[in-house]
């Protein structure tokens, strides 16, 4: 054998345990790459669930808003209300033209009065009585006059004046 055989054989060997040795390390990125004995990773899992992982985001993000939006609606409905009871409560002298223990008594007499052409509306008593109002005002003397005059037409002469509490 000449040294060149030798050599090369040599070199041969050298080559295979090196590229042995890299194989088995999996140190180098590029080994990692090529290296056949890695798991092989699925891209298009890997996108699925990234697309998933959007999807998600995206419907929390719309539920948040949509619970967002229903609570401004509930407090706007409620400021209304609120704003409504003020109003109520600061119309403290109402006109009883009907006193019901009955609430379908009280709500058939209540239409009857509103087809009359009043602002008529049902207010609970302290005794449980339903009392359907012709008019609520916020001035006692105002209130006796109008009293008076609703009285002096006739259609309504025994109604009488409630003082809300």
């Amino acid at each position: 054998m000449n040294l060149i055989q030798i050599i090369s054989e040599l070199m041969q060997k050298l080559t295979i345990i090196f590229l042995a040795t890299l194989l088995l390390s999996g140190g180098c990125d590029f080994i990692e790459r090529i290296n056949p004995f890695a798991e092989s990773t699925d891209t298009l899992e890997i996108y699925r669930q990234r697309q998933d992982s959007i999807r998600s985001a995206e419907l929390l993000r719309i539920q948040q808003q949509e619970a967002r939006l229903e609570q401004a609606r509930a407090d706007s409905i409620q400021r209304a209300q609120d704003e409504a009871q003020i109003l109520r409560d600061a119309e403290r002298y109402h006109l009883i033209v009907g006193a019901f223990r009955t609430p379908s008594y009280a709500s058939d007499f209540h239409q009857v009065v509103r087809t009359q052409g009043h602002d008529s509306r049902i207010l609970m008593s302290d005794n449980n009585f339903h009392l359907v109002t012709i008019s609520s005002l916020n001035d006692y003397r105002a209130a006796l006059n109008e009293l008076a005059a609703i009285r002096n037409q006739g259609e309504h002469y025994d109604a009488w004046l409630y003082i809300a509490n």
